[in-house]
Parts: C-alpha cells; sequence; structure tokens
C-alpha cells in the first residue's frame, strides 16, 4: 500500500510538472476567404485602442497569377474594421521584384521594394508609401546600384550566386532604423554597399564596406541597427590566411565592424581551441553582443554556447566565455546517455527579457534525400524530407553565464509547407513561450521526458510550452483540432507586445487567432 501511495504521487507529481494551467486568453476572427490561397503575417502593429493592423502578404499559385499585401484594421475582439488590397503592379521593364520589408511611422506604412530595371540597367530600391486612413500609395526612390556593379543572387537565376548575393532587410529593436545591404560584385574583396535609414524614410549612412580577401573566404553572418538608429554592425566570418596553420579550433577568425557617419571600425576575435560554428549579433540598450554553439571538435557537433561582449563604440571585448550545456539539458536530450553531442542547429532567434537576459533558441533542422526507382526502369526520382526535430533554448544573464537550457523533443517532418510545424518563441516578463503544433498525444520518454509529434493540416493541435525563470517547463494544449475550421500556421507567428497572432488556412478558407499571455 504504501509503495502505492508513493507511486501515485510520484505520477502526481509528473502531471503537475507537465499539465500546469498557463495563464492566456484566446480570441478568433470569423472565417474569411482570401482569392489567394498562400498568405503570410507580415506586420503587426497596436493600434492604441486595444486594436491592430495588421499586414499579410500573398502570392499567387499555378492557377491564379498576382502577388501583394492585405491591410486590415481589427478592433479588440477581431472584428475587422476596414480592409485594403495592394496589388504589386509592375511595368514591363521592373523584373525580379521582391519587398525587403515593411517599416511603420506613425500612421504610415512603407513597402520597402527592391527590384531589377532593364531598361535602366540597375537594381532600384524605393519606398511604397501610404497613410492607412486612406491608402494611397506614394513611390520614392531610395537609391539604385548599376546591375553591373551587383552579385547577382540565385533567385535571379545567376549562377555568381554566393551565400549572401542580393539584397537583405534588417529592422532594428524599436523599429525607428533599418538597414539594407547589397552584396557588390567584385573578383578580389568581399564588398557590401550599406545603407541605413530612419523610419521617416531619411538616408542616414550610405557606406561601402569593403574586406580585402576573396569573396568565398568571408562568411556574412548578419547585420544589426543600434537601438538608437545611428550605427551598424556588421559581422563576418574570415578564412585569412593566417588561420590555415591553426592547430585548435576553427580555422577562422570572427570579424565584427561597427559603421557609422564617422567611418568604420573593426574588432577581430578569435575562438581559440574552441569552434564557433556560427555566431550572431544582439544589439539592445547599451551593450553589444555574439552569441552562438560552439564545439571542441567539430564544427558541426556542439557542446555549449559561447558569448562574447564588447564595448558598442570602441569594440573592446569586455568578456568572454564558453558556456557547456547543463547537466539538465542533457538529461532532456538523451535521458541518462549523455555521452553525445548536438549536431545540426539551425539558429531560430533571440529574445530579450525585461531583466536584460538574452533567450537564444535554436531548433535541430536537417533535410534527407529519398531516391524513387521506377518501376517500370529508366531511373528514378528524388523527394526530400525537411525535419524540424527538438527546440533547444538557452538563458544567458547579464553576467556572459548561462542560467539554464532545456533541450524540447520533438520530431515533425515535411515534404513541403512548413508553416504548422516548427514553432513562435516570445517572452512575457521573465518567462519564454514556445507555441507548437501536434497531431498526437504528447509521448513519455524515459527519465520523466516527453516529446512532441507530427502534425498535420487535418490533425493539428496547438500547445504552449512555458520556461519559468528558473529553467522548470510545463505545457499546455490550449486548442483542439476538433474546435477549429482550420489548423493555424504556428511557425509564421507575429508577436505585439504580450500577445502572439497567427493565421489559419484550409484552403483558402481563413482564420485570425490571437494568444494573450
Amino acid at each position: 500500500m504504501k509503495k502505492l501511495i508513493t507511486l501515485l504521487c510520484v505520477s502526481l507529481s509528473v502531471t503537475c510538472i507537465f499539465a500546469q494551467e498557463i495563464p492566456h486568453s484566446i480570441k478568433k476572427s470569423d472565417v474569411f476567404k482570401d482569392e489567394y490561397k498562400r498568405s503570410s503575417i507580415a506586420l503587426v502593429e497596436d493600434d492604441g485602442n486595444d486594436g491592430v493592423f495588421i499586414a499579410r502578404s500573398y502570392a499567387g499559385g499555378l492557377f491564379s497569377s498576382g502577388a501583394g499585401y492585405y491591410f486590415e484594421h481589427y478592433d479588440a475582439n477581431l472584428k475587422l474594421i476596414k480592409e485594403y488590397e495592394y496589388e504589386m503592379r509592375r511595368s514591363e521593364v521592373e523584373k525580379w521584384g521582391t519587398i525587403l520589408g515593411i517599416v511603420m511611422n506613425g500612421n504610415q506604412v512603407s513597402l520597402i521594394d527592391f527590384l531589377y530595371n532593364s531598361k535602366e540597367k540597375a537594381f532600384v530600391c524605393s519606398a511604397l508609401t501610404s497613410s492607412i486612413d486612406n491608402f494611397n500609395f506614394e513611390k520614392k526612390e531610395l537609391f539604385r546600384i548599376a546591375s553591373d556593379d551587383v552579385m547577382k543572387s540565385q533567385w535571379f537565376g545567376s549562377s555568381q550566386f554566393d551565400g549572401d548575393s542580393g539584397a537583405n532587410f534588417m529592422l532594428n529593436e524599436d523599429k525607428t532604423a533599418f538597414a539594407i545591404t547589397v552584396d557588390i560584385k567584385n573578383k578580389n574583396a568581399e564588398t557590401h554597399r550599406i545603407y541605413l535609414f530612419d523610419n521617416k524614410l531619411n538616408k542616414k549612412i550610405d557606406h561601402e564596406f569593403k574586406r580585402e580577401i576573396k569573396d568565398r573566404k568571408f562568411v556574412y553572418e548578419n547585420i544589426d541597427v543600434s537601438k538608437d538608429g545611428n550605427n551598424l554592425y556588421l559581422l563576418g566570418k574570415v578564412y585569412a590566411d593566417e588561420k590555415k596553420n591553426k592547430k585548435e579550433g576553427g580555422k577562422y577568425q570572427y570579424e565584427l565592424t561597427r559603421i557609422s557617419n564617422e567611418g568604420q571600425a573593426t574588432q577581430v576575435f578569435d575562438t581559440d581551441e574552441h569552434f564557433s560554428g556560427s555566431l550572431k549579433t544582439v544589439v539592445f540598450q547599451d551593450k553589444l553582443t555574439c552569441v552562438g554553439f560552439y564545439s571542441d571538435r567539430k564544427d558541426y557537433r556542439y557542446k555549449g554556447i559561447s558569448y562574447f561582449e564588447l564595448d558598442p563604440i570602441s569594440l573592446a571585448i569586455r568578456k568572454s566565455k564558453y558556456n557547456p550545456f547543463t547537466e539538465q539539458f542533457m538529461v532532456d536530450k538523451y535521458g541518462k546517455n549523455k555521452d553525445k553531442e548536438l549536431k545540426n542547429l539551425s539558429f531560430r532567434g533571440i529574445l530579450i527579457t525585461e531583466q536584460n537576459e538574452i533567450v537564444f533558441n535554436a531548433e535541430e533542422y536537417y533535410v534527407t534525400t529519398h531516391y524513387h526507382m521506377n518501376p517500370n526502369g529508366g531511373g528514378g526520382t528524388y523527394t526530400y524530407v525537411y525535419h524540424y526535430d527538438d527546440i533547444v533554448s538557452a538563458k544567458i544573464a547579464n553576467d556572459g553565464n548561462i542560467l539554464w537550457a532545456r533541450n524540447i523533443n520533438k520530431r515533425q517532418a515535411t515534404g513541403g509547407d512548413s508553416s504548422y510545424i516548427s514553432y513562435t518563441s516570445t517572452v512575457k516578463g521573465n518567462d519564454t513561450y514556445f507555441f507548437i503544433n501536434t497531431g498526437e498525444k504528447v509521448k513519455k520518454l524515459s527519465n520523466d521526458r516527453i516529446q512532441f509529434g507530427q502534425t498535420s493540416t487535418k490533425r493539428s493541435n496547438l500547445n504552449v510550452i512555458r520556461i519559468t525563470p528558473d529553467g522548470n517547463f510545463d505545457f499546455q494544449e490550449i486548442l483542439d483540432d476538433k474546435d477549429n475550421e482550420v489548423p493555424f500556421m504556428v511557425s509564421d507567428g507575429a508577436i505585439s507586445k504580450n500577445s502572439v497572432y497567427f493565421i489559419g488556412r484550409k484552403g483558402k478558407k481563413k482564420q485570425l487567432l490571437k494568444v494573450t499571455l
């Protein structure tokens, strides 16, 4: 009897760990239909009256050509107040156009357009701006670059493609400034043209970044805009000649460059005996940091999280730390068998808590190839499966030390649309949240672990996972697919204040979901 009571207590304890009531509220819009099947949220902005302004991009498929944006204004109960459709119409000489991003300034919304003008043989970047009250878009050219000077991306059907070809867009933390980088063709040096604008479309910086090294030996990691909108930080992974003969660590160095109106300054930092496969800059408040995964052996097998803190002006290195994954993390991941290391980690985003702690998120992502023989002979076909497995999350304190690291076991894969799998993450206060779909009951693993499984458009239950400040986590199913007309695209969530917005879709039928924490 005592053993039975003990067993029941343990079972109840495990149930409490994994089935806590997580405070939240849910609101849904009416189900509606668009002309176009494919649509995703591109912008969410509060209207100041508990309502929300949403911009959704759309694109036609095989049987319905066209591309553009739906602009929608909803009240506090997600009742549609006003809507407007803006179809992207281009002249015969305007080719390969794409919207790099969307910028808001009060009630003014701007689509940042980048296209090739075949008549003028130039790439032109323009802002298409309108008031959200009357929707009358006007075009303003921001800059242009001669076609022969631009390193074409694969999207333009060019064999010159490299990883950072074409144009990249970055908006700062406060959404007051944005940067655009364009890869410039140069056989002897990595070259980028970099522009900085405020959200009123005033140009603040026009700078040519050049590193005297062949393009293939410079890996562009990312660019960030400072909180005040006056500085740019460009991070590169450089395979310099002097690093070829390193006996330990990666045979490369990281270079972080600050770009301002006064010019540029660069800080070189090596990861010594460790391999930091990739780093990401994090600019917030008065701090400049770089975080990423590291390994002691091979770039694709990770052992922990690296952290560098630099002075945002001088770029002097204040701190550097290598945080091995915690014991708890390894138990999450492997149970009792902990003699393993991670691989296939793909960076998924960085969040900042109210205490200015960094939450670093990633996912185990990889692609498998399958060959299918033709039963009638004459060769076969290849299919590709895209795997979105375990979620990795770690919180880093202000001093660079790791507070906690958790692994959320997940097995999801798709041969096509990944919108319904993977996840969206956010923070509220000092809690970290993940939204994921699962079509199965949560699977119990050994050592009090759980695993979220496959989902589909036919069966898709929405769950929220919470990691508390002490690193404990729980979860709750917040929507059962039986209660929904459409499944929600959980990887495309958009965050505004304490709410996360999702679009649900089944064919042309759609619905907007708001989850407030």
